[in-house]
């Protein structure tokens, strides 16, 4: 009976110490996973870092409105106060004169690397390369019988000739220009006009251009459309609930509530942001539907792809939050995640616009923040 006792006491003792190795791997395995995920944090954004005094702008120019809107916190306690007395946004709007919008409405990237600056400023387009430098500034001469309000502007593009596309919102156009912003070449919709018809535009938002030189506008302030036109302006098709009108906001394939702007992968597949639908749906150059994707609780902007558009991955500006996301296209995963709301460094005001260029450097714009930022990843070089 003793030597059984003995036996199962040194039994007892050998599971105890395996169950407390056992313990312990354990503990050392979540200990790790924890120390990695503060690495990651300590990478400094999602394993992004800011690149400081970028860009470069020239004396006398600036982005947005001279004198700055009011910061978040300023902005908020406006509103509040005005809840407060129980006045009327609404009718208050409509008895005072519109107000300028700020900051920078869009941005776009060429083959070059060049980044171009859709800015609510005196020059609406502002064009810099990879070093912050100014390269080019213009779009402020009348173009086809008017000359652009900045205030007006949301966005544009940039075609694979280097010409520029820039989205006049509120006058429901879409002018283009050549690559020197000098030359006036086309423009869809009518100036002051809208309308759901192939020739009318109601309050344009995004573009993208294909290869071939089709054109895709998303036409969504005023409509609920996505349109495809021809290299010269033509109106081919387009996506949306009944006629995409103003009234006609849905949640189905291919319908939509606000589509904002749109990217291009190597394939030319189309990634549109369903705005107030929080989702990106996907489409062939032919404006197909293939699939859609979304992430709890973001509200994205804009979506940024390489120019070549073949590593599979993208940018978004996200509104909520007001964050940088890289995601996988395949399924909309986000791989790394930066910012929040504030005027300082790496941080965003109503981020509005975002880019990447050949070498994975970020560039992000808002609008209230009025600036524009270039990230890189942490183990470039910051250049």
């Amino acid at each position: 009976m003793v030597a059984k006792t003995s036996s199962g006491n040194y039994r007892s003792r050998v599971l105890k110490r395996r169950d407390m190795r056992r313990i312990l791997l354990i503990a050392s395995v979540v200990a790790l996973c924890a120390l990695m995920s503060l690495a990651l944090y300590a990478q400094g954004n999602g394993g992004y870092k800011l690149v400081p005094n970028w860009p470069k702008i020239p004396s006398g120019l600036y982005f947005g409105l001279k004198d700055p809107p009011p910061p978040p916190a300023e902005r908020d306690a406006q509103a509040a106060a005005r809840r407060a007395r129980g006045a009327d946004p609404s009718a208050a709007a409509a008895n005072s004169a519109p107000q300028a919008q700020p900051g920078i409405s869009g941005l776009a990237i060429d083959t070059q690397d060049h980044i171009y600056v859709f800015n609510r400023g005196i020059k609406p387009v502002m064009v810099f390369d990879r070093d912050g430098k100014m390269i080019l500034a213009g779009a402020d001469q009348e173009i086809n019988g008017k000359k652009l309000n900045p205030s007006y502007l949301h966005s544009g593009g940039v075609d694979w000739e280097g010409n520029v596309y820039v989205i006049e919102r509120d006058a429901h156009r879409i002018v283009k220009l050549g690559p020197k912003l000098d030359k006036f070449l086309m423009q869809i919709g009518m100036t002051d006009q809208k309308g759901t018809d192939a020739t009318h535009l109601n309050l344009p938002s995004g573009i993208a251009i294909l290869h071939s030189g089709n054109i895709v506008v998303t036409d969504g302030y005023g409509n609920n459309r996505v349109i495809l036109f021809s290299k010269d302006g033509k109106f081919i098709k387009q996506v949306g609930k009944g006629p995409g009108g103003p009234a006609d906001k849905g949640t189905g394939n291919g319908e939509w509530n606000l589509p904002h702007k749109v990217a291009v992968d190597a394939d030319e597949n189309l990634y549109i942001i369903d705005r107030e639908n929080k989702r990106i749906q996907v489409f062939d150059k032919n404006l197909n539907y293939i699939r859609q994707f979304a992430n709890d609780g973001w509200n994205p902007w804009d979506i940024g792809t390489s120019r070549k558009g073949t590593d599979g991955i993208a940018f978004i500006a996200d509104h909520a939050g007001e964050r940088v996301h890289k995601i996988a296209l395949k399924d909309g995963k986000i791989l790394a995640t930066w910012g929040k709301q504030g005027w300082g460094p790496g941080e965003f005001d109503w981020v509005h616009g975002v880019v990447v260029d050949s070498k994975g450097a970020v560039y992000a714009a808002d609008t209230y923040g009025q600036r524009l930022q270039k990230f890189v990843p942490s183990t470039a070089s910051s250049n």
